[in-house]
């Protein structure tokens, strides 16, 4: 039963690994060719690149000939949440598929590098959690373009009732393209976060055995040579997963890097879209108490779904990696808190170096280098959004009373 689960996890994360290197290579942003009988498992591919190439283009072409005409035609409102987010997210989308180009070769290898699949073949996940896990990754990768969808239909129907549905598809999709990458960042950190709990549940399993034989019964109980044997196989067991742990850590920062760039801009985005989303309910409310007009409910219920989805897809990734910091955190907590005093000096030597590794190299996502995801992240954004409102509606209220 245990084997035909483990099994059905390999199976559902490997389906949803292909799914997402598909639609990057669909849509362009992937360079790479995959081999599945080389050793280099990903290579540079030229018609691959002439292919994003030609996506590039005409991405480029197409929503840079709407903003052009937009701008010529006065209907560009940077007051209005969504189209400042949809611009946005199209340049965003633009920078995303040249830097995808120029690092493709950087991205070969690192992809190539990474034992994804071995290292889930030992390793137990759980299935309440992993499930759990996926169902988050889901509703972040289709949920939310779906609410979105809904959003621009019904912006559709109110300011642009002539317009077909096809409008609101063509809009979505530059949110769809710019969250990709994102999303696909996000989809390996849940994983990696699984089974960092499966390694961790290894070794509290070590953690107990080693207390057990260090109780005064167990001492008298037990012969020298028995106690030598269980230690050396409980050594054995954690260097095997601090070379797991090693190569989480080290893929998890090289996997990272070609995400970093598309992560931050990403998070501006979300930074700029909610600024300009709280603005435009309170300008909502002011025009309807101040300036006496007519309250636009439509406007601000469009307008909240965007400073939804903005706010939900940084307390996602937040979440995820600050769930992440904790899990590393719990490595080094079961590993300082083992009983050496009875321990064979082969086990101590394993617990110490795997400690010294988990204390020394201190796991951290942190793009670019700029700045760490964590929960702080969230404090910080709630408190520059709220600096940055604070302005445009002070300015608006001197304003509107200089008028009265």
């Amino acid at each position: 039963m245990n084997m035909s689960s483990d099994s059905t996890h390999r199976s559902m994360v490997k389906f949803l690994t292909i799914t997402l290197v598909a639609l990057m290579t669909m849509f362009g942003l992937l360079s790479n060719r995959y081999y599945s009988r080389s050793r280099q498992k990903f290579r540079f591919s030229r018609i691959y690149l002439a292919y994003d190439m030609f996506w590039t283009v005409g991405f480029t072409l197409i929503y840079g000939h709407q903003i052009v005409r937009e701008y010529y035609q006065g209907q560009i409102n940077l007051r209005d949440a969504i189209t400042l987010y949809s611009y946005m997210n199209i340049t965003v989308a633009v920078i995303n598929f040249i830097t995808q180009m120029m690092i493709s070769d950087h991205v070969a290898k690192t992809m190539s590098a990474v034992p994804f699949f071995e290292t889930l073949r030992k390793f137990r996940l759980n299935s309440k959690s992993l499930y759990i896990s996926i169902s988050t990754a889901l509703i972040k990768a289709i949920g939310f373009p779906f609410i979105l969808e809904v959003a621009f239909i019904l912006q559709q129907r109110r300011l642009h009732p002539e317009l077909s549905l096809i409008w609101t598809i063509y809009r979505l999709f530059p949110l769809v393209i710019s969250n990709l990458l994102n999303n696909c960042f996000y989809g390996a950190m849940i994983v990696v976060l699984e089974v960092l709990k499966a390694l961790n549940l290894r070794v509290e399993s070590v953690l107990k055995e080693v207390n057990i034989l260090q109780r005064e019964e167990q001492l008298k109980l037990n012969t020298t040579y028995y106690r030598m044997q269980r230690f050396c196989s409980l050594a054995d067991e954690l260097d095997n997963l601090a070379i797991y742990y090693k190569l989480i850590y080290v893929h998890a920062g090289k996997y990272l890097s070609p995400m970093s760039l598309s992560m931050i801009l990403s998070l501006i985005c979300h930074l700029l879209g909610m600024t300009v989303g709280f603005y435009s309910l309170y300008y909502a409310v002011a025009d309807t108490f101040i300036g006496g007009k007519p309250y636009d409910g439509l406007g601000s219920l469009i307008n909240l779904v965007f400073l939804f989805i903005s706010l939900a897809e940084i307390t996602l990734l937040t979440h995820l990696c600050n769930n992440l910091l904790i899990a590393t955190q719990r490595t080094g907590t079961l590993l300082q808190d083992m009983n050496l005093r009875h321990a064979d000096p082969r086990f101590r030597k394993s617990v110490h170096d795997f400690t010294l590794f988990v204390t020394l190299s201190r796991f951290k996502i942190k793009p670019l280098g700029l700045y760490e995801l964590d929960m702080t992240l969230i404090m910080n954004v709630f408190s520059t959004v709220a600096s940055f409102v604070l302005i445009l509606v002070q300015a608006d209220l001197s304003q509107r009373f200089r008028m009265l």
